[in-house]
């Protein structure tokens, strides 16, 4: 993941913390400048403002997550190791970071701050690999927008269930290898949304 070691860094690791923490519509710079221990004008020097912050954090942070995930997979020949692939980044990003993991995947709202060209990255990256599974016959025809959000909703809810386990969170790589089968049954399912 993107990493500094100044006062630039401090303030974004700060955010993700808090975002993580609190969501952000819940935080202010008052919040990010308390966390870190400067001035709210420290923050101003960098960021235009929290949405800009933000932004630049997240939008740094994800492209560096989905640059993982894509070379993770790139070498491997099947969709089932491809999945098994992503599904381990995801597993050790849960398990070492787990705020960002939060801020990333499970935080919500960064939408509302996005560019209005924004693309998200890891579906499209998702489609991709599922539509050419498809066009090599490794799985059978289906609707890739679906079978997306089928796939990223088996991470992402198992995520929501170890980050909130009680008495305390537990880690998600214990549970990679059913995430991952689980995934690999999806993507085998014979299903069409009608246009």
């Amino acid at each position: 993941m993107v990493r500094r070691t100044n006062t630039k860094e401090k303030i974004e690791e700060a955010a993700i913390k808090l975002i993580a923490a609190s969501g952000v519509d819940a935080i202010s710079m008052r919040d990010i400048s308390n966390e870190v221990g400067v001035s709210e004008a420290a923050l101003y020097r960098h960021y235009k403002n929290k949405e800009a912050l933000v932004w630049e954090v997240f939008s740094a942070n994800y492209e560096a997550l989905g640059n993982n995930l894509a070379q993770e997979q790139a070498e491997l020949d099947t969709l089932n190791g491809k999945i098994g692939a992503m599904v381990n980044v995801c597993a050790r990003l849960f398990d070492s970071d787990r705020d960002r993991f939060v801020f990333l995947l499970l935080a919500q709202h960064i939408q509302k701050i996005a560019p209005k060209n924004y693309g998200p990255g890891l579906p499209i990256l998702l489609e991709t690999m599922l539509q050419s599974a498809i066009q090599r016959g490794e799985i059978p025809m289906q609707d890739v927008g679906i079978s997306t959000s089928m796939l990223m909703g088996t991470v992402l809810q198992s995520a929501l269930y170890c980050l909130y386990h009680k008495p305390e969170p537990i880690a998600l790589s214990p549970l990679a290898p059913t995430i991952i089968d689980a995934c690999c049954r999806i993507v085998q399912l014979s299903f069409l949304t009608e246009k």
